[in-house]
C-alpha cells in the first residue's frame, strides 16, 4: 500500500490544475488537503487560520472561472 501526506497527494492531484491564475491553483491544492487530513471536518475546523477560511469561502464562492460543485445524492 502506498502512504503518503495529505499535502502530497492535492499536490499530485490538483497540482497541474488551470484555473487561470496560480494562486487559484495553491489555493485549491491547500483546500483540498486541508480537508483530507480532516475527513469529515467543515472548512473551519480544517483550517489552520482565519486566512486559510477565509480563502477557502473566496475560493468556492469564485464564479469567475468556471469551476461547478456538483453534490452527490
Amino acid at each position: 500500500m502506498y502512504h503518503t501526506t495529505s499535502e502530497v497527494w492535492a499536490e499530485l492531484v490538483f497540482g497541474q490544475s488551470d484555473l487561470g491564475d496560480s494562486r487559484r491553483t495553491d489555493r485549491l491544492v491547500k483546500l483540498t488537503s486541508d480537508m483530507a487530513s480532516h475527513v469529515g471536518s467543515s472548512i473551519v475546523k480544517a483550517s489552520d487560520n482565519p486566512a486559510s477560511i477565509e480563502g477557502a469561502y473566496r475560493f468556492i464562492n469564485n464564479s469567475s472561472f468556471g469551476v461547478h460543485f456538483n453534490r452527490l445524492e
